[in-house]
């Protein structure tokens, strides 16, 4: 199930159209740095071409995006503890009270909260000194209703306050058969903010108190968008006569029946309505400044949760003879559906922050405490597997339902972390950055082992086994600069890291043996800075070990016969990345990024029992390059200011990517394009407009389903093959107005 969500991007990225200008407008920044300033880059994250609502999109490293996407934090704390059920997207976005954006590297992450990869962090308006305020309403030409605003300000003596609300009603791309979807089905989100924060002076030092709570409501039924196609060995695809991809709806309905764990009956669920999320936030947040330069800082959160999650996976299409509700029968292309529903989870946690910190000299250093514990209560995964019509507005066929999917587990997580950073320049031509993060982590709960499973009983009667883990994570981070020339130097980096496990990996009833996966990384590369193009060029490496995730195995002789395997590999990967920056004549940027990388699995083979009698499959994806990972990426991002008009564009090519493990389909390449334009009317008020997908491409991606044991001689026989896949957002021109005051 996580292997097929890899691709996702989480949360907002072009819902409102002033968050685009907000990426945009920063075009400079997104460039690789030599300084600290990195820290202040997005790197344009929230321009996400997959979706207008799961979040800021991968920023590439050489591996998979994991499944929760890219990690958010807010006010320096990760938005969920897990994101699973609980995605990022269903309690945070970018909002009229989001007043500030930064993008940490894989170091930065690795050391401030122990994660895999770039982070995106965002800081809310907890108050200001004078009234001011903010409104922002959005659409597409698809119908989306958008508004977001915040006002803030002083009641005196100290006191300031600020008041936020994020609104979004999205329908998607295509036309839904209203009978039986809702209109929105797309997105229904509600997010209300208020912050309170007292300043304060304490002898010659100063600070600042603020309570900041934040309610969400978030439902949503179409976390990846499928659509029928036919495939050609050229990796390429066409449209089926009369499905059109990103206008005609592949979603066979809104109300679908499960086995309830809890009784085992068959039992009636509404896909949108049950299995949404309802959350509540509240930040304690302290400022301090001593008056010998000491910053005492730290954050305390409670989260209150209940979060469920709903996601049809698309298997494969056969031809079959089928009985329709008529009593007719017919002989057509039938898609095999398996939808997995993941209870209203009880969810809760308290995570904290404690950073102390000083500039001393030559030093700019930091230590911090991370306490963070998590509960989950009785996490419950009801599925079936079924068919439907491969049509627009398909039908479900009657009788094909398959009840007995389940999923569970129940317990708490606690991370205990002390970690360390230092940036010390060594001379006026040297500096240094060091990190260290130690960890102690462990895992408390039971789960229900598929060897204890029986079927006269409800699910959730079954014997319980006891989940006990303790680990100790450790990770690194050094990096320099050399400045040989005022205007050429050198860099290099090393990071390593350790990821443990979480009690998700006990879901799928088997016991994982979870290891610890291990993640080293090197860079080394040079700069040159000059007023009209700047330019860092780099090599890299990074490696990680004990990957672990379920993944749907397809019997190529019979694509009803699904196996979900619990698997474990490795991912090696080393690559080039050449960034440029010129400015080569007045208010216009351009931005270049060149990115190559050869990303392989390792120690990843195995045996498929599919049962029945049938022969087991043996596979060995070893060296095979990693799916869904482009080899070759460019980035192209051109700005131009004119008066109060600003025009921006930005493209991104992806080169083939592999769909199936091996390696025996593939996905040609494809290009992501946006371009807008930004008018100022006034000091108060802008209006936006922008579109995604100029090129209007299909941009079928990720996997193909049914088709990851395909030996590349079966894989001849796909040529004109009726599939089903994920794709981009299809043209879309969106329109919004910001007004100030």
């Amino acid at each position: 199930m996580r292997k097929t969500l890899k691709n996702i991007g989480l949360l907002l990225a072009f819902t409102t159209l002033c968050i685009n200008t907000n990426a945009q407008s920063k075009a400079k920044s997104d460039s690789l740095k030599v300084s600290a300033t990195e820290q202040g880059s997005d790197r344009n994250v929230m321009l996400n071409a997959a979706s207008a609502n799961a979040g800021p999109r991968n920023v590439n490293i050489g591996l998979p995006a994991s499944v929760g996407g890219t990690t958010v934090l807010e006010n320096d704390l990760p938005v969920v503890y897990f994101f699973w059920p609980e995605m990022p997207f269903k309690s945070w976005r970018m909002d009229g009270m989001t007043n500030g954006v930064k993008l940490l590297d894989l170091g930065q992450t690795a050391i401030n909260i122990g994660d895999v990869g770039f982070s995106v962090g965002t800081y809310d308006n907890l108050g200001t000194d004078k009234f001011q305020g903010n409104i922002s309403l959005n659409s597409n030409h698809f119908g989306l209703l958008n508004s977001t605003g915040n006002i803030s300000g002083s009641f005196g003596n100290g006191f300031k306050y600020s008041v936020g609300a994020f609104v979004n009603f999205d329908p998607g791309t295509y036309k839904v058969n209203k009978n039986n979807i809702d209109r929105y089905v797309n997105d229904q989100t509600q997010l209300y903010k208020v912050a309170l924060t007292k300043d304060y002076t304490f002898g010659k030092g100063n600070g600042s108190i603020s309570a900041f709570y934040k309610f969400a409501d978030s439902k949503s039924m179409t976390m990846q968008q499928y659509a029928p196609y036919q495939y050609h060995l050229d990796g390429s695809v066409s449209e089926l006569d009369g499905f059109k991809i990103g206008s005609d709806n592949y979603i066979v309905g809104q109300k679908f029946n499960v086995r309830d764990a809890n009784t085992g009956n068959i039992v009636e669920r509404d896909a949108l309505k049950d299995y949404g999320s309802r959350s509540h936030t509240l930040d304690f947040i302290g400022k301090n400044k001593f008056d010998n330069g000491l910053n005492f800082n730290y954050i305390v959160r409670l989260h209150s949760a209940k979060s469920g999650l709903y996601i049809p996976f698309m298997t494969g299409i056969q031809e079959e003879t089928y009985t329709d509700e008529n009593g007719n029968s017919h002989t057509a292309n039938l898609q095999g559906v398996m939808a997995l529903a993941s209870r209203k989870t009880p969810i809760k946690s308290l995570t904290s922050l404690f950073e102390l910190g000083k500039k001393s000299g030559r030093h700019d250093w930091k230590v911090g405490l991370n306490q963070w514990i998590y509960d989950i209560d009785r996490f419950t995964t009801e599925g079936v597997i079924y068919k439907q019509t491969v049509e627009v507005n398909p039908k479900r066929v009657n009788g094909s339902e398959v009840y007995g999917i389940m999923e569970y587990h129940n317990g708490t997580e606690n991370k205990t972390a002390l970690f360390a950073t230092d940036q010390w320049d060594v001379s006026d031509v040297v500096t240094l950055n060091a990190g260290i993060r130690l960890e102690y982590q462990s895992l408390r709960g039971d789960y229900i082992n598929n060897n204890d499973i029986k079927n006269d009983i409800a699910y959730l009667d079954n014997k319980k086994t006891d989940i006990t883990k303790d680990w100790f994570n450790k990770a690194f981070m050094i990096s320099g600069v050399y400045k040989m020339t005022k205007s050429f130097g050198l860099l290099a980096e090393a990071t390593y890291n350790e990821q443990a496990g979480h009690l998700e990996n006990y879901s799928a009833g088997n016991n994982p043996n979870l290891k610890k996966s291990k993640i080293p990384g090197a860079g080394f590369g040079v700069f040159y800075n000059h007023p009209l193009v700047s330019v860092v060029s780099k090599a890299t490496y990074i490696k990680r070990d004990e990957y672990r995730s379920t993944v749907n195995f397809t019997n190529p002789n019979n694509v009803n016969d699904v196996v979900r395997k619990n698997v474990s590999y490795d991912i090696e990967t080393i690559g080039w990345t050449t960034d440029v920056m010129a400015t080569p004549f007045k208010n216009f940027n351009l931005h270049l990024l060149f990115t190559l990388q050869a990303p392989k699995y390792k120690n990843y083979s195995g045996t498929v029992d599919f049962g029945s009698g049938q022969p087991q499959v043996n596979y060995n994806f070893n060296d095979n390059t990693v799916t869904g990972v482009s080899k070759m990426l460019i980035e192209i991002d051109p700005s131009y200011q004119w008066n109060k008009l600003r025009i921006w564009a930005s493209a991104r090519y992806f080169s083939k990517e592999y769909a199936n493990l091996t390696n025996s389909l593939y996905f040609k390449g494809r290009w992501e394009t946006f371009a807008g334009l930004n008018y100022n009317v006034n000091k108060n008020l802008e209006i936006t407009a922008s579109a995604v997908n100029l090129l209007n491409q299909r941009g079928a991606q990720g996997t193909i389903s049914g088709a990851d044991l395909y030996t590349k001689e079966e894989a001849q026989n796909m040529e004109g093959a009726i599939l089903s896949g994920t794709y981009i957002r299809p043209f879309t021109v969106e329109f919004g107005v910001k007004y100030r005051f």
